[in-house]
């Protein structure tokens, strides 16, 4: 700020040379001196209106997509629905079936336990030998596998 002519605080010299209102000069270039837009702008004002037609029909068709896309939707939902319901129906049915094995199974365990304690406490020296046979066999086929 050098070349700048001091004002000596006058506000007479504002709008001088040098003074430093220089700044923003070139703000109204674009303009009338009625400060209205020039015919410069006036494209840009169609563009506006064009782009929110260009809005306006885009939402249009967006919605026209999500009204036909409903009916799918709906039929989709519905098998989707009978799908699991059908998954259900059927995990339910093995559910039961498993739990009735379970329980069958478990029946025959204890059947079987206590047969064999009713075996070994009418016969123990067939139970002891039968075992004994049972233990040497195993030993002798898993010794093999070394």
């Amino acid at each position: 700020m050098d070349n700048q002519k001091s004002n000596g605080g006058n506000a007479s010299n504002l709008g001088n040379e040098g003074s430093g209102s220089s700044m923003g000069k070139d703000l109204g270039a674009g303009r009338s001196d009625n400060n209205k837009p020039n015919d410069n702008n006036k494209p840009n004002d169609n563009m506006g209106s064009d782009l929110s037609k260009s809005a306006t029909d885009m939402h249009k068709t967006i919605d026209k997509a999500a009204d036909a896309a409903q009916p799918i939707v709906d039929r989709m939902a519905s098998s989707a629905h009978a799908g699991v319901d059908k998954v259900s129906g059927a995990l339910s049915g093995v559910t039961g079936r498993v739990d009735e094995k379970t329980r069958q199974l478990t029946d025959a365990y204890k059947n079987f336990a206590e047969t064999g304690r009713d075996y070994v406490r009418t016969s123990p020296a067939t139970s002891i030998l039968v075992a004994l046979g049972v233990g040497y066999t195993l030993s002798k086929l898993l010794g093999r596998r070394n």
